[in-house]
């Protein structure tokens, strides 16, 4: 069981580090075209290593389910078909959905707070944040007309709309980019409520499972 248990936190922390880049390191190396094939590698580790975690879980079939996302992922970035870059979309939201699902469980049923407890419930903040990147991004490309106002009108959706997201989901709102297309709003308005609502119930739950072994 301890054994178990290190490894779970130990594919926590790889999530962890994987995330991080993901959002804060990419973003600032001069990387040109490669831009985006070194945001679908990073995602790929991502769920490679979610799949591990949630294995280690009891749950092996999330192996096919990151294989397909990953196939799909790929697809999307060599092809750059639409349907493709929807298609993967999708069906990634919907692993991180699983994966953030799952990581809530674990922490919702844990008897005692650690290290593990504090960085499953970063992790799935991060994951919040990236979920609305993606899904911001499919309003900018798949939208039809303006959905988002600007900065001189020109935008780099991996680096912006993460930053869009995360910015939202924190409800700090710089406004120089700002959502106009009322889909693009409501989306802007649940990302903010997910957030605040998660921080505050995360929160009391670590601090009530803290509490009750004191």
């Amino acid at each position: 069981m301890r054994n178990k248990l290190r490894k779970i936190t130990k594919y926590n922390l790889m999530l962890l580090a994987l995330v991080f880049i993901y959002v804060f390191v990419i973003g600032l190396i001069p990387l040109g075209t490669y831009m985006g094939i070194s945001y679908s590698l990073t995602f790929s580790l991502i769920y490679l290593v979610s799949a591990k975690l949630i294995s280690e879980k009891g749950h092996a079939n999330m192996f096919v389910y990151a294989g397909i996302t990953i196939a799909v992922l790929w697809l999307s970035e060599l092809l750059h078909l639409e349907v493709v870059s929807i298609l993967s979309a999708i069906i990634s939201i919907g692993f991180i959905i699983l994966i953030i699902i799952m990581l809530l469980t674990r922490v919702a049923r844990s008897n005692q707070v650690t290290i593990l407890e504090f960085v499953e419930a970063v992790n799935i903040y991060f994951l919040m944040g990236i979920i609305g990147s993606i899904l911001f991004r499919i309003v900018y490309e798949f939208v039809p007309g303006n959905s988002f106002n600007l900065p001189d009108n020109s935008i780099t959706p991996n680096i912006d709309f993460i930053y869009f997201s995360f910015v939202t989901l924190t409800t700090l709102g710089y406004g120089d980019i700002t959502p106009i297309d009322p889909f693009a709003k409501s989306l802007a308005v649940f990302l903010s409520i997910s957030g605040q609502l998660y921080l505050t119930m995360i929160i009391a739950v670590l601090v009530g499972k803290y509490l009750s072994k004191k």
